[in-house]
């Protein structure tokens, strides 16, 4: 009976519920109407939710053998993703991508016969916008560098940005001190010539072909899914609440009647 699921539900998901934004039945049961209270796919719909509309992923590795990974800014719905699943939980799964790179590296080594401990990233920065700016979005990003600063250090090798629009000097600025000194100095902003570029680190074979290279999945996707999720608007259905707070440095109250002045530097035009 259908009154029974929700403990059903309850009971397979002991190992993930106290990572989830909520626990109650009211939260679960929106996850069983998604899927007409088919609990094995409502568990697989809640259990993949984020590793489906985080995009990046690895694919390949550059000419000495280090694993390349791919992230993506322009189909990144942080504010979707922040309505539907918790900060947390988002912090908890790029910490898991992190751990998925230290065991590649590992693994290269034992391979190679030769020690790999650094990764070389690029950054696809089409499409990023003033969605990707929204405060609480900038806040999740300066923690996961964070994070990626104080866990994994001397882990990046190069950092590639490719495509970048006029507004990235602005998003930027917002997280760089968050940024050692080093891996400031291992951001290379990549031209025109960015695809010519990463084929003098990077293989041709091991590059996706939308990258400029000539890798495809099996059936001649040129964008490889399988290695790399690009992610997308996360739908509304999945949204656990309709606002999240928010904290500023600085506030000021202004009464009626009276005005404030706020001088800010503008970057770009």
């Amino acid at each position: 009976p259908t009154a029974a699921l929700p403990l059903q539900f309850r009971e397979n998901l002991q190992d993930v519920l106290p990572s989830l934004p909520a626990q109650d039945d009211y939260f679960l049961l929106k996850w069983l109407r998604a899927r007409s209270f088919d609990v094995p796919k409502s568990e697989a719909m809640l259990r993949k939710v984020i590793r489906r509309y985080m995009p990046g992923g690895m694919c390949g590795y550059d000419r000495e053998g280090s694993p390349v990974w791919y992230d993506i800014a322009g189909p990144l719905d942080t504010r979707g993703l922040l309505l539907s699943v918790s900060k947390q939980d988002l912090l908890k799964n790029k910490f898991r991508d992190c751990e998925l790179l230290r065991r590649e590296c590992e693994e290269q080594s034992r391979k190679l016969g030769r020690k790999i401990e650094m990764v070389l990233m690029v950054f696809d920065c089409e499409g990023l916008g003033l969605k990707h700016l929204w405060k609480p979005a900038v806040d999740v990003s300066g923690e996961l560098l964070a994070m990626f600063e104080e866990n994994y250090p001397e882990s990046l090798k190069r950092l590639f940005i490719v495509k970048a629009p006029k507004i990235f000097p602005v998003a930027y600025n917002l997280v760089k001190h968050f940024l050692s000194e080093d891996t400031r100095r291992k951001i290379v902003v990549l031209g025109s010539n960015w695809k010519e570029v990463l084929q003098k680190y990077i293989d041709p074979e091991q590059i996706p072909v939308q990258y400029g290279g000539t890798l495809t999945d099996p059936d001649g996707d040129p964008k490889p899914p399988v290695q790399i999720n690009y992610g997308g608007d996360v739908p509304q259905h999945y949204y656990v609440r309709d606002q999240l707070t928010q904290q500023y440095e600085h506030s000021v109250v202004v009464n009626r009647g009276s005005s404030h002045q706020v001088e800010y530097e503008i970057l770009f035009p």
